[in-house]
Formats: C-alpha cells, sequence, structure tokens
C-alpha cells in the first residue's frame, strides 16, 4: 500500500500531465492562428474536469497528511534502544527550516545585492557580509553566496552545493517575479521566441477559393511580415547612500528593492504602449507607434460601447477578434468603475483601479499607462523574447552624471553635460540594474487604441 506521501506524488505527476496536455491544445490552436475545435474544446473541457478532481483529492490527502503530521513525534537518538522505538513509531518527521520567511516579495534577492554593496564599502568578501547580518536568520542566503565565492564550494551535479544551485535561482525568481507584477508588458501573455531567431509570418488574412473542374486556381493574397528580436537593454541606476545600506531593517530593505525596481518598471510600460519610433540598437518601437488613433464618441456608458466596437472594428477585418484584452490607467478604469446609468446601476461592474472585464474582456492596468488612453491589444500577435535574467553592478567609486538627459557616452566619446557626483565623496552607493527585453508586433493589427478617452459621466440615460 502506497504511502500519502507516494500518493500525493502520482496525483502531482497526473495533473502536470493533463495540465501539459491542455496547453499543448492551446498551443497548437495558437500556431494555427484559430480557436479550438469542437473535439479539442471538449477535450480541453475534460481534462479541466479531470485536474478539478485531482484537485480535490490532493487537498483531501494534504489535509490528511498535515493531521497525520501533527500526531508525529520528535525523534529521540540520544540511546540506541530509544532510537529504535522512535523508528518503530509511524508518523511523519518534521523538519523545520533554519531561514526565517521573506518579509517582502524579493527581499532575499535584495539582500544578496546590499551584501556586495557592504561588501564594496569594507573590503570583505561578500558572503562574510551576509553571515554578519543574516547568517542567523538565513543561513541558506549566507550559504549560497559562500557557494559562488569560493571555486571550492562544488556547485556541480553530486557535489555538496549542488542544491544550492536552485535555491539561488528562486532568490532571482521572486525578485523577478515581483518586478513582472509591476509592469503590464509582464502581465499580458505574449508570445515568447527566442532572441536573434528571424521568424516570418503572415500580417493579415489570406482567402481561399471554391475551383471547378480544370479551372486556374486564383492566388491567395496576403502580406508576410519578418521579425527578429535582438536582445536590448532597459537599464536603470540609482543612488542610495551609506547610511541606507548599512540599515539592517526590513522597511530600509524594501526601499532598497523598490530603488531597483521602480525605474526600471516605468521605462518598460511607458516604452512598451508607446507611439515611440524604434532607436536601432537602443530600444524597440511601441506597440502604438504608425497606428491612427481611433477618436472617443463621447464619456457616456453608450460611446464606452460605441469606442469598443469601434476599437474591435480592424481586429474583427483581420479576422482575429477572440482573446483580446485592455490595457488602461488605473485612474480611468475607476472612472468606468463609478459610471451608473438612469436607474443608479453600474454600467460596468467587472472593472476597478486593479483592472478585471470590460464588457466581458480582461482589463490589465498600469501606472505608466496613458490616462486618456483605450488601448486593445491581442497578445497572440505581439512577439517577445524570452527571459534573460538581470545584471547588478554596484560602485561606491563612480563618479555619476546627475541628470535625467545625461549625455556622457563611451563608443563615441561625448563628455557629460550635468553636474557629476563621486560616491566615494558623498558617501553613497550606485546599484545598476540591467534586463534585456525585446518585443514587436507580429502583424499591424495586433493594436488599437482610443487616445483621448475621458469617461465619467456618472449618470446614463
Amino acid at each position: 500500500m502506497k504511502t500519502i506521501a507516494e500518493q500525493i506524488k502520482d496525483m502531482e505527476a497526473t495533473r502536470a500531465a493533463k495540465a501539459a496536455q491542455m496547453e499543448e491544445l492551446m498551443q497548437k490552436s495558437f500556431e494555427a492562428d484559430r480557436t479550438l475545435d469542437a473535439a479539442e474544446a471538449e477535450e480541453f473541457d475534460t481534462l479541466d474536469a479531470e485536474i478539478k478532481q485531482v484537485d480535490a483529492d490532493l487537498a483531501r490527502l494534504r489535509r490528511l497528511e498535515s493531521l497525520n503530521g501533527q500526531k508525529a513525534k520528535p525523534v529521540d537518538g540520544a540511546a540506541p534502544a530509544a532510537a529504535s522505538v522512535s523508528r518503530s513509531h509511524a508518523g511523519h518527521i518534521i523538519i523545520k527550516s533554519a531561514d526565517q520567511e521573506e518579509t517582502f516579495k524579493g527581499q532575499n534577492f535584495t539582500r544578496k545585492v546590499i551584501a556586495k554593496a557592504l561588501a564594496h564599502m569594507d573590503g570583505i568578501p561578500a558572503h562574510i557580509a551576509a553571515e554578519r547580518r543574516w547568517g542567523k536568520t538565513a543561513p541558506t542566503l549566507c550559504a549560497i553566496m559562500k557557494s559562488n565565492e569560493i571555486e571550492a564550494g562544488g556547485t556541480a551535479s553530486g557535489e555538496w552545493g549542488a542544491e544550492l544551485v536552485s535555491m539561488d535561482g528562486r532568490y532571482t525568481g521572486d525578485f523577478i517575479e515581483y518586478l513582472n507584477a509591476r509592469t503590464v508588458y509582464n502581465q499580458l501573455p505574449f508570445r515568447e521566441i527566442p532572441a536573434n531567431v528571424t521568424i516570418k509570418g503572415q500580417d493579415g488574412a489570406a482567402t481561399g477559393y471554391w475551383v471547378g473542374e480544370g479551372k486556374a486556381i486564383p492566388p491567395s493574397g496576403g502580406n508576410f511580415s519578418t521579425v527578429n528580436l535582438a536582445p536590448l537593454k532597459v537599464a536603470a541606476l540609482s543612488v542610495i547612500t551609506n547610511e541606507l545600506i548599512r540599515e539592517s531593517s526590513p522597511s530600509a530593505e524594501m526601499l532598497v528593492r523598490d530603488a531597483l525596481i521602480e525605474a526600471i518598471a516605468q521605462k518598460i510600460d511607458t516604452t512598451v504602449f508607446s507611439t515611440d519610433s524604434a532607436a536601432d540598437g537602443i530600444s524597440p518601437a511601441g506597440l502604438l507607434q504608425g497606428l491612427t488613433a481611433i477618436g472617443s464618441v463621447g464619456d457616456d456608458g453608450e460611446s464606452v460601447r460605441a469606442d469598443v466596437k469601434n476599437l474591435y472594428a480592424p481586429f474583427i477585418a483581420a479576422k482575429h477578434a477572440a482573446g483580446l484584452c485592455f490595457v488602461m490607467n488605473p485612474a480611468l478604469a475607476k472612472a468606468l468603475q463609478l459610471m451608473t446609468n438612469a436607474l443608479g446601476q453600474q454600467e460596468f461592474p467587472g472593472i476597478g483601479t486593479g483592472g478585471g472585464t470590460l464588457l466581458g474582456d480582461k482589463v490589465f492596468t498600469g501606472d505608466n499607462i496613458t490616462s486618456t488612453h483605450v488601448i486593445l491589444v491581442d497578445p497572440r500577435q505581439i512577439y517577445k523574447i524570452g527571459d534573460m535574467g538581470i545584471q547588478i553592478s554596484i560602485s561606491k567609486e563612480a563618479m555619476i552624471e546627475m541628470g535625467t538627459d545625461a549625455t556622457g557616452a563611451a563608443l563615441v566619446p561625448t563628455g557629460a553635460s550635468k553636474q557629476l557626483v563621486s560616491m566615494f565623496q558623498s558617501e553613497s552607493t550606485a546599484i545598476k540594474i540591467v534586463r534585456p527585453i525585446n518585443f514587436a508586433k507580429r502583424r499591424t493589427t495586433a493594436v488599437a487604441y482610443v487616445d483621448d478617452a475621458d469617461y465619467g459621466a456618472v449618470s446614463s440615460s
């Protein structure tokens, strides 16, 4: 008879297999640029129902496992006889991690950055700086930093430090996950493609024909597009006082994390959902670049519905009007939420500052979206390169050009036009974060937008 743990493991494997089948069905339809046919939809729904049943059984098994765990007794290994008695008892041995839970998302990655900054300031290895501050509360973090610095740490498969590699990746993943949650770009399910790979596709719908015997087959029209995404980089440079870096409270660590995240998150969304042209080798074109904006017809409920109908028109004409999403500023979403009809009922009850739905379609909101824009996008028609991680650099001696329009350049030497501030002289540390990203429309009809929305008529007749 299988143990509860073994049953849970088997059911988790079953669930993963069914989920993979569902993903394969959806991917197949995406690649064919169509919705699921009747048979595929039936198979998808059946798999979905089976997964729900597996989830219910898993919840019961985990509850049972928890109840059994509460009965478990500590192992007494003081004497051979006592150890033998302990081993004879049924139940589970509870192992408590020596690491404290993260106070906030991305805390351990932020601590790695702070430890490296302290190492620069104090002239010691980063793992020593980490051990001095978090040796008792986060020993795994300290062990990871030590294994990264000492070659004998043994991070290869089978060596003593191998398990730390995956833990280190989790810390970085937590930080990236928090960064992704702060950008609309990373929340939308754009299609990931490999970097530096050319992809050719059709831009627009092709037409087929019924053909009589012996008759010529008319050629199917259609424009074709080519996309090749090289990694471009979005970067942010934060100057932080040494006093803040030495402050050990969670609130100080959170300030450091937010300093690393805010600037880069802002730049990503303001570029992605803009009309900006591409800068060769520097930044991609915004998704709204080259599009003709659709003017809003008014500010009441009927006008909102008319605007949505106008936004849908190009997608319907291009025959890919399924799976669309709205993108807008939280303030505009709130204005829609507050709108009521003549009976005092909400016009659009599914929407709020955090997103939701508008007339049946998902809404994503972001503070860096233009407040008068209502953007309708087909995520399947937007390519982006896969996640390539982040790079962190630290300096306490650099001279920083303090200006949002800094002009200094290395490839074509150009002098700084803004005041230079010494990190050494000002008792500060410069922390630079760089993330490679790139994106492009698969077809020109991937996005449409209203540029002058000003909804807010509280009562609509």
